[in-house]
């Protein structure tokens, strides 16, 4: 009997579990895209509107997320400080650059 784990890698694997990170990092890109296209209305995809373009968004934004805290139960794959670290001293980098107020991310 398969002993039960809350963590997908566990279940799965960690090259598996890599992997549907990408495709999903890959989707939400690709809604971004498209988006960004309807807004300037440069070949917009054809018969999509806001509405549909910000759900599909959304939709995959939320499966990046899911994936991302996936990974962050991983055993010795990442580690939470250090990407908060990184994350800090990007959004600092490009708060100077665009004249913004910095916060504090936790990952």
């Amino acid at each position: 009997m398969e002993a039960e784990t809350n963590n997908l890698a566990d279940k799965i694997g960690v090259p598996a579990t890599l992997e549907m990170m990408a495709e999903e990092a890959v989707e939400l890109a690709h809604a971004c895209l498209k988006y960004a296209r309807y807004l300037r209305d440069e070949n917009p995809a054809p018969g999509r509107s806001n509405p549909e373009l910000t759900s599909k968004i959304e939709e995959e934004m939320a499966d990046v997320y899911i994936i991302l805290r996936e990974l962050r139960k991983t055993d010795g794959l990442v580690d939470s400080r250090k990407v908060s670290e990184v994350i800090d001293e990007k959004r600092r980098r490009m708060n100077k650059r665009l004249g913004m107020k910095a916060d504090s991310f936790i990952f």
